[in-house]
C-alpha cells in the first residue's frame, strides 16, 4: 500500500490533458478505497427522576449544557439519584454496530468543605459516586458500566461494540449515589449549599453514539 498523499496532490494527477501512471492510481485507490465510514448521533436533552421528597434547587439548560444543583431534605444517609439521555435512531440497519458513547459530564467533587447551619458551622464530607451507566435500544438492555469502588474519573467514553438489528432508540441511564455527612446534627431547614453551590454543581453536556459497518 502506498503512503497516503495530500487531497491537492492526487487532483494534480488527473489534471486536463494529464496521463496518470498506474503508480498514481495506485496511490488514489488507497487513499480513498475502503477508508473507514462511521456516523455520529447524539441527544442534549436531559431527563431527571425525582422520587419522594427529591427536589432540584438548580437546573438549567443552555448552550447544549445542561447545569443541575440537587437539593437534599436529609443528608447522613446515601442518596440515588437518576439521569437519562434518550437519542431517537431511526430505522437503524443491521449493517452497523453501535461502536462507542461519548459523555460529557462532569460530577461534584469528593470533598469537605464548612456551611453554616444558622449560627453554627457544620463541616461537611461529601462523595459522590457513579454508581452505573446502563445501555438500553428501545427494549432491552445491552450494556452496563460499573466503576471501580475507588474510580471518580469522569466517564467520556464508553465502548459497546454491539451490532444494531432495527433499533429504534438509545436510553442512556445514569444512576448517582451521594454520601453527604456532617459532624454534628442539622435543622430540618438546612441548606447545604447555601452560599456554596458550586460543591454540588453538575454539569452535562450531550451524549454521543458512533456507529461503524460491521466488519
Amino acid at each position: 500500500m502506498s503512503l497516503k498523499q495530500d487531497k491537492n496532490n492526487l487532483k494534480q494527477y488527473f489534471r486536463s490533458g494529464s496521463r496518470p501512471t498506474q503508480k498514481q492510481f495506485y496511490e488514489l485507490i488507497d487513499n480513498c478505497y475502503n477508508e473507514e465510514f462511521t456516523f455520529f448521533v447524539s441527544g442534549y436533552h436531559l431527563m431527571v427522576d425525582k422520587g419522594e421528597g427529591d427536589t432540584i434547587k438548580y437546573f438549567k439548560r443552555e448552550a447544549g449544557k445542561t447545569r443541575i444543583i440537587p437539593q437534599f431534605e436529609h443528608i447522613n444517609r446515601v442518596h440515588q439519584r437518576f439521569f437519562h439521555f434518550a437519542i431517537p435512531v431511526s430505522q437503524l440497519g443491521p449493517g452497523f454496530m453501535l461502536e462507542k458513547i461519548i459523555l460529557e459530564m462532569d460530577l461534584p467533587q469528593n470533598t469537605k468543605y464548612s456551611v453554616k447551619d444558622h449560627k453554627k458551622k457544620v463541616e461537611i464530607t461529601q462523595r459522590v459516586q457513579l454508581d452505573y451507566i446502563k445501555v438500553f435500544n428501545g427494549t432491552q438492555e445491552i450494556y452496563e458500566y460499573t466503576p471501580d469502588e475507588d474510580e471518580n474519573e469522569p466517564v467520556q467514553e464508553i465502548l459497546i461494540e454491539q451490532t444494531a438489528s432495527l433499533w429504534r432508540g438509545i436510553a442512556i441511564d445514569i444512576a448517582i449515589g451521594y454520601d453527604i455527612k456532617s459532624n454534628i446534627a442539622v435543622s430540618d431547614q438546612f441548606d447545604l449549599t447555601a452560599g456554596n453551590e458550586d460543591v454540588l454543581e453538575h454539569l452535562f453536556g450531550g451524549a454521543g453514539c458512533i456507529f461503524k459497518p460491521n466488519e
